[in-house]
């Protein structure tokens, strides 16, 4: 598994394998220029200090200085190099997890915590730019110089160099070891940071209703738990690192003490020069530094690899809801809606949410979506532009199964007005248009004053050019609403789905939203989801849903006529104000000694 996680993150390079190899020969040759460098020094110290040759210590001075400038320029290139080659790493997993977002189903959004998504788009994927950055290029360089620096070793005196790469074997097993130990630590903290960034996410979008119930200390107490589990975390991780690198320290120290005493046994015997023995020390220290940071690397790559593991679980899902092979594009659409035997259930529940639901919809027809909570009315109109797919029977648009057409093209013949009006941190006019942005400012115009909006939009201080706040704070609920009937207006649907959209309004909002409403159904099939009866009594048909089952069909006039949850909710709502707007004709009175 980690392995295979490792392979896929550098996956990502492959569209540049061009920058890849060009930043790593940059490496690997200022590596090479870095390893004369010694050499130089073990020259200078035998024939220029020992041998009193000025003009060659010069000389030696000099090719040092070109040596590390040379070394500089390649430096230059493999830091620049290997940080944009992880930005465009960085940046093509945001796409590709961004992407995926956007494909995945709303059943998966009923159970996904929206901090352990950010976590994801956010530290995950700066742990694997971090190993982008560093690791992989540490792990390079550590190979190639153990490789180098054994052949010099070795070359020089076979003897010395087994010495001096006595720890090595061992240092590398133990950092890959830690490595691979590690790495489960690393994905509980990402787990509990995502936990933690969903609390945070929680209390800043829930921030009003949090002060409105007076709960600043318990959200407080309830974030600070989930920072301290955080920091607990760290911490045993932090615990592990300073183990680790003490350990590798004194391995290193060991082997610099035996090149020394050992070399220095050489020296004394005259089979060894000095300036061999400096080279020798150099070349140890150079070889032990990079092996030392294996340790640290290998904790980034464990860190970077539970980051992909987190993110590769969101791109390997298989979205329930998706094109079928066969899919075509809706072409054009009249808007016969029909369903047929439609039952459905949700996701790890044991009851059906519909159960045999069957009725159909005309071109130009309001059906009216009547029920007690929980009753399936939601559910009904968001299998029409497949949110969810029926569970069994079938859901046709013109007598083509829903499933036959393509998501896109479907959806850009229905139209949404939600109770709850998402508004985007934009200009007005952005909002209207965002299922069509290229309309020009006369449609948008056009489909505002539909809306009855225009008004309250010329108010604003820049008018449609006006940047509403985050989620439409700045707005009431029903200019919201407003703004909802005309962005669903401009698409010009041939479905409409109005999901209670008056709600929450009162009731002189609910005249003018109803005012809109007319305009927007004109025409259209139409589903509105309704607890005012005063919204649905002018609907073609009215289905009554109890308990996900259709228990009552007709038109107002006829529902108020029979028995059952309708006639319930009409006496609750409507029933004293019919009476008082149509008062019965009484006899007038006969007066006595009359015909």
């Amino acid at each position: 598994m980690f392995v295979k996680t490792f392979l896929r993150i550098l996956s990502y390079l492959k569209p540049y394998w061009g920058r890849l190899v060009f930043v790593y020969a940059a490496l690997i040759l200022g590596l090479i220029f870095q390893l004369f460098v010694p050499d130089v020094l073990a020259r200078a110290i035998d024939h220029g200090v020992n041998g009193h040759d000025g003009t060659y210590l010069w000389k030696a001075a000099l090719l040092m200085v070109g040596l590390v400038l040379v070394q500089s320029v390649f430096m230059f290139i493999r830091s620049y190099g290997t940080n944009l080659l992880a930005e465009y790493v960085g940046n093509d997993m945001r796409e590709d997890l961004y992407a995926k977002f956007q494909e995945l189903p709303f059943q998966f959004y009923d159970r996904a915590q929206s901090g352990q998504l950010m976590a994801r788009a956010t530290e995950d994927i700066n742990n694997i730019r971090a190993m982008m950055m560093f690791a992989i290029r540490a792990i390079v360089q550590a190979v190639g110089m153990v490789i180098i620096v054994a052949v010099i070793l070795f070359q020089k005196d076979w003897r010395l160099a087994l010495v001096a790469l006595s720890s090595t074997p061992f240092l590398m097993w133990w950092s890959i070891h830690f490595g691979i130990s590690i790495r489960p630590i690393f994905l509980r903290i990402q787990q509990q940071f995502g936990s933690m960034t969903s609390v945070l996410q929680e209390n800043i979008a829930g921030g009003r209703v949090v002060r409105a119930f007076a709960q600043e200390r318990a959200e407080s107490e309830r974030f600070e738990q989930e920072l301290e589990e955080l920091f607990a975390r760290n911490q045993r991780a932090a615990n592990r690192w300073a183990f680790n690198y003490p350990l590798t320290l004194a391995l290193n120290g060991l082997s610099v003490a035996g090149v020394i005493w050992y070399g220095g046994y050489l020296v004394l015997d005259g089979q060894l020069s000095i300036g061999t023995l400096v080279a020798f020390q150099v070349y140890t220290t150079m070889l032990q530094e990079p092996i030392r940071w294996l340790g640290f690397v290998v904790q980034r790559v464990a860190r970077a690899n539970a980051s992909g593991e987190r993110i590769f679980e969101i791109l390997d899902v298989k979205p329930a809801i998706r094109d079928l092979p066969e899919a075509k594009p809706v072409t054009s659409m009249r808007g016969v809606v029909q369903f047929n035997d439609v039952s459905f259930r949700y996701p790890g529940t044991k009851t059906n949410a519909l159960d045999n639901v069957s009725f159909t919809a005309e071109p130009g027809q309001i059906v009216a979506l009547v029920g007690p909570t929980g009753a399936g009315k939601s559910t009904v109109v968001n299998l029409i532009p497949r949110f969810y797919d029926a569970t069994s029977g079938s859901i046709t648009i013109d007598g083509t199964d829903v499933r036959n057409f393509t998501l896109e093209s479907l959806r850009e013949h229905i139209g949404i007005v939600m109770q709850e009006s998402f508004l985007f941190s934009m200009r007005i006019r952005d909002n209207i248009a965002y299922g069509t942005p290229d309309a020009s400012m006369e449609r948008i115009e056009a489909a505002a004053k539909a809306a009855r909006a225009h008004d309250f939009i010329m108010r604003m201080p820049e008018g449609y050019d006006t940047v509403i706040g985050e989620r439409g704070v700045t707005l009431s609920g029903g200019q919201k609403q407003r703004l909802s009937i005309a962005r669903a207006l401009l698409i010009d649907p041939r479905i409409l789905i109005l999901d209670d959209s008056t709600a929450s309004v009162d009731s002189e909002t609910e005249h003018e939203i109803q005012e809109a409403l007319r305009v927007l159904m004109l025409g259209r099939t139409s589903f509105v989801i309704a607890q005012r009866l005063s919204t649905v009594q002018d609907a073609d048909q009215i289905l009554v849903l109890e308990e996900g089952r259709i228990t009552q069909h007709g038109t107002h006039d006829d529902l108020v006529q029979q028995e059952g949850f309708y006639r319930e909710l009409y006496d609750l709502q409507l029933r004293d104000q019919d009476e008082a707007s149509h008062p019965l004709d009484r006899e007038p009175a006969t007066s006595a000694g009359g015909e």
